[in-house]
C-alpha cells in the first residue's frame, strides 16, 4: 500500500462510475464523503472517466483521468500508473476487472443486481476482490441464482446519507401550507443516450398543470436539461407559479427534497432512495429506461404506495419493454428512447392530458397517505450502505498493504 506508507493512516483511492445517469456517481460521492469523514490520515481520490458525475463529485475528487468507457486495457495501464491502494467502482464490471488487472484490489458496488440476465450477465465481475450488492426487495430467483457464483459477495443497504425522518423533514407538509414541490428528472443520460430534453418536454407540461391545479406554487425542477429548454417549457405557466431549476449540488439536492411537501421523481433508484431517506411523499413519474420500470415496482412493493404515473399505451408499451429487455437492457432502452421521442412528435397533447388527469387523482391520494410509509423503501433496503462500503474500501486497502 504505497500512499499509506508515506502518510500514516492515509489511502489513495481510484474511483469510476458507469456513465448512466447520476445514480452511480451519487453513490460514489456518498461513499467517498463517508471515507473522508472517518479515515485517520490523508485521503486522495483519483477519478477515471465518470464524466456524467463531475458536477456531483467535484468536492470529493482530487484528480481526474480521462477514460472514454471503452478500451479497458488503457484503463488498466492508467490505473497501474497512479499508485493506487484500492479502487471503488459502481456498476461497470469491465472497469472493475481492469483495475484488478492492474494489481489494484477493487470494491464493486452493484446498485442494480436485478438488471443482469442473458447477455448482460457478462457485466458483473464475479471474481472481484469485494462485491457489494444492494439489498433490494423482490429480487427474482433468477437473480439470486447467478449471484451464488460471486466469490466475495456482501449485501449492503442504501448508499445514501441517512438520518431519522424527524431530522431530515425540516419543514411542514402540504396540509399546513407548504406549497413547495420538487420534480426530479435525474441525470437523463445513458450509454447511447445524449438527449436531456425529449423526456421532460413530453412529461413536464401535464405534471406542471396538475401541480398548479392542486395548489403548488413553488416548483423546483432538478435535472440536467438546459435551462433555455426548461424556460420554454414553463413559460405558459410562469404567471401561476414560481419555478427554479437544477442541477443541484448533492447537499442542496437533499435539502430541497427534505423541505418539499411533494416529490415527483423519474424513478431512478438513487432518487427514490434519497426521497425515502428524507421521508418525502413521492409520486413516480413514468420511467425513461428499462431499469426505471423495475425500480418503480421495487418502490411500490416497499412502500405500498400505488402512486405511479403510467405511460399511455400508445406511447410506451410496457409489454414491448419487457419483451425487448429480455434480449438485453440495451435493446429495451433503445425501444423506450425511440417510443418517447415518437410520443413527443405525435402524441404530446394526448400524453399531457393523460398525465394531468392521472396526477390530479394521485396528488391528493399521495398527500393523504400516512407519513410513515415514505421511509419504507430505505427501511427495507437498510440504511447502512455508505458506512459499510466505506469500511470495506478501507479494509480492502489494508489487506493490500499487508501483502
Amino acid at each position: 500500500m504505497n500512499a499509506s506508507a508515506s502518510t500514516p493512516g492515509g489511502v489513495r483511492i481510484g474511483i469510476l462510475g458507469v456513465n448512466f445517469g447520476w445514480g452511480p456517481h451519487a453513490a460514489l460521492e456518498t461513499v467517498i464523503s463517508e471515507i473522508r469523514r472517518t479515515v485517520s490520515g490523508d485521503c486522495q481520490v483519483v477519478a477515471f472517466g465518470s464524466e456524467y458525475g463531475r458536477s456531483l463529485m467535484q468536492n470529493v475528487v482530487d484528480e481526474w483521468c480521462a477514460f472514454d468507457g471503452s478500451g479497458y486495457e488503457a484503463l488498466t495501464r492508467a490505473a497501474a500508473e497512479k499508485d493506487l491502494d484500492v479502487a471503488l467502482v459502481t456498476l461497470d464490471g469491465f472497469a472493475a476487472r481492469a483495475f484488478e488487472a492492474a494489481g489494484v484490489r477493487t470494491v464493486f458496488v452493484d446498485l442494480m443486481p436485478f438488471l443482469w440476465h442473458g447477455a448482460d450477465l457478462a457485466v458483473p465481475p464475479l471474481e472481484v476482490s469485494r462485491y457489494l450488492a444492494l439489498r433490494l426487495p423482490g429480487l427474482s430467483q433468477e437473480t439470486l441464482d447467478w449471484m451464488r457464483d460471486i466469490r466475495n459477495l456482501q449485501w449492503i443497504g442504501a448508499v445514501v446519507p441517512w438520518q431519522p425522518p424527524d431530522q431530515t423533514r425540516n419543514t411542514y407538509g402540504y396540509a399546513e401550507g407548504n406549497r413547495r414541490a420538487i420534480v426530479t428528472l435525474g441525470g437523463m443520460l445513458g450509454l447511447t443516450m445524449r438527449d436531456t430534453t425529449t423526456y421532460p418536454s413530453l412529461v413536464l407540461p401535464g405534471a406542471i398543470e396538475a401541480l398548479i391545479e392542486t395548489g403548488f406554487d413553488d416548483i423546483l425542477i432538478a435535472g440536467n436539461t438546459p435551462q433555455a429548454d426548461l424556460d420554454a417549457l414553463v413559460a405558459p405557466y410562469s404567471g401561476r407559479a414560481e419555478f427554479r431549476f437544477g442541477p443541484l449540488a448533492r447537499d442542496e439536492y437533499r435539502t430541497r427534497v427534505a423541505e418539499s411537501a411533494l416529490c415527483l421523481s423519474q424513478p431512478g433508484l438513487m432518487s427514490l432512495l434519497e426521497a425515502s431517506a428524507c421521508g418525502t411523499p413521492l409520486i413516480r413519474l413514468p420511467p425513461q429506461n428499462v431499469s426505471g420500470f423495475q425500480q418503480s415496482e421495487i418502490h411500490r412493493m416497499a412502500t405500498g404506495a400505488h402512486t405511479g404515473v403510467k405511460w399511455p399505451a400508445g406511447v410506451v408499451d410496457e409489454a414491448v419493454v419487457r419483451q425487448k429487455a429480455a434480449q438485453s437492457e440495451a435493446a429495451g432502452n433503445d425501444y423506450v428512447y425511440e417510443a418517447i421521442a415518437d410520443g413527443l412528435r405525435r402524441h404530446s397533447d394526448i400524453t399531457r392530458l393523460s398525465f394531468r388527469t392521472q396526477l390530479a387523482k394521485l396528488i391528493p391520494e399521495c398527500l393523504a397517505l400516512p407519513a410513515g410509509i415514505w421511509t419504507g423503501l430505505v427501511e427495507k433496503v437498510g440504511a447502512d450502505g455508505a458506512k459499510v462500503a466505506a469500511e470495506v474500501v478501507l479494509d480492502t486497502a489494508r489487506v493490500a498493504a499487508a501483502k
